[in-house]
C-alpha cells in the first residue's frame, strides 16, 4: 500500500520535469543570435516602401529575448537553408524585438511570441504563431501569397 502512494507523486514529478525541461534548456542556452536573413535590418517603414516597389510582402517576426520558443525558432527554422532561401526570394524580412520594438509589435496586434506575419498593403495575409518547423513554416507562408501568372 505504501508503494502505491509514492508512485503518484513520483509520476507527477516526472511529468513536471518533462514539461519544464525544454524551457530550462532554452534558458541555459541563452538568447539566440538574430538570424542572418534579417541582416538588412529593415524597419517597418523601410520594408513597407520596398514592398510597394517590389510587390513582395513583408515577413515580420515579432520575438522576445526572454521567450524560449522564440529562441528555438531562431536557432532552427530561421536558419534552415530552405526557409532562408524562401524568405529572401519572396519577402522583405523585418525583425522586431519586443524590448526595442514593443510599440510597433503592439500596433500589429501580436498576441504571443514568436509570431511571424506576412503583411502587404497594410493587410495581414497570414499570421503564424509559435516555433513552427521549417516545412510547415514555408507551407503556411507560401499558401498566403497569391500565385503570380507564369509566363508562357
Amino acid at each position: 500500500m505504501q508503494k502505491s502512494k509514492l508512485i503518484v507523486p513520483f509520476l507527477l514529478v516526472v511529468a513536471a520535469a518533462i514539461f519544464v525541461l525544454p524551457t530550462v534548456i532554452g534558458l541555459i542556452k541563452g538568447t539566440a543570435d538574430t538570424p542572418g536573413v534579417f541582416a538588412d535590418a529593415y524597419t517597418l517603414t523601410q520594408a513597407a516602401e520596398l514592398s510597394k516597389e517590389t510587390g513582395k510582402p513583408m515577413l515580420v517576426l515579432a520575438t522576445a529575448d526572454w521567450c524560449p520558443p522564440c529562441q528555438t525558432l531562431k536557432r532552427t527554422t530561421l536558419v534552415d537553408p530552405t526557409v532562408v532561401e524562401w524568405i529572401k526570394a519572396n519577402t522583405i524580412p523585418v525583425y522586431l524585438e519586443d524590448a526595442v520594438n514593443g510599440e510597433e509589435i503592439g500596433g500589429l496586434g501580436v498576441r504571443s511570441y514568436p509570431t511571424t506575419m506576412l503583411i502587404q498593403d497594410d493587410k495581414v495575409l497570414v499570421s503564424v504563431p509559435g516555433a513552427v518547423k521549417a516545412g510547415s513554416f514555408v507551407r503556411a507562408l507560401s499558401a498566403a501569397i497569391p500565385a503570380t501568372p507564369k509566363a508562357p
